[in-house]
């Protein structure tokens, strides 16, 4: 037998590298033999699920046109968004359940911030976050930004618009 010393390393390394070789290669030829069998078999592979396509909110075919609200005896509940905008995207279900529910009430505007045809209005709300959204009365020229960590309790902002549109008839 001989010492410790008298090992060659490389040799040792060589050899363990061959060893893993042959071990992947194994391993792959495995594998390779399972598919060719489930292809004989009939067996088919699934093809991943296509996932859902993503309703941005520009395809919310809700609300009113601002120009037109803004000249309205109805509040508004004003959405300032971007459509790549995951938050957005995510809020907009609920700005629908909302607007299915207070229509009556309330004119609901969207104003997509990419439009230049409101830049005017993304200047004068000072938006500077994804979704912001406003409750205005145009008729006494008063308005209140909703808070974002409300945006997840749907009766929270059932609540909002309730109180403004006390305050505000």
């Amino acid at each position: 037998m001989k010492s410790f010393k008298e090992i060659n390393f490389g040799n040792v390394i060589i050899t363990c590298l061959l060893i893993v070789v042959l071990l992947l290669t194994a391993f792959n030829t495995y594998s390779i033999a399972q598919l060719k069998q489930m292809i004989t078999d009939g067996s088919s592979i699934a093809a991943p699920a296509k996932p859902a396509a993503v309703k941005r909110p520009s395809d919310y075919k809700i609300g009113e046109d601002y120009y037109k609200s803004v000249k309205s005896d109805k509040p508004m509940m004003l959405l300032f968004y971007a459509d790549w905008c995951h938050f957005c995207i995510d809020f907009m279900p609920k700005f629908e359940a909302l607007y299915k529910k207070y229509k009556h009430k309330y004119n609901f505007v969207k104003i997509n911030v990419e439009d230049p045809t409101y830049a005017k209005e993304v200047e004068k709300y000072q938006i500077q976050g994804f979704p912001s959204v406003f409750l205005v009365n145009t008729q006494k020229d008063t308005h209140i930004q909703l808070d974002n960590n409300t945006f997840g309790d749907i009766e929270q902002l059932k609540s909002d618009l309730e109180d403004f549109y006390k305050k505000n008839k």
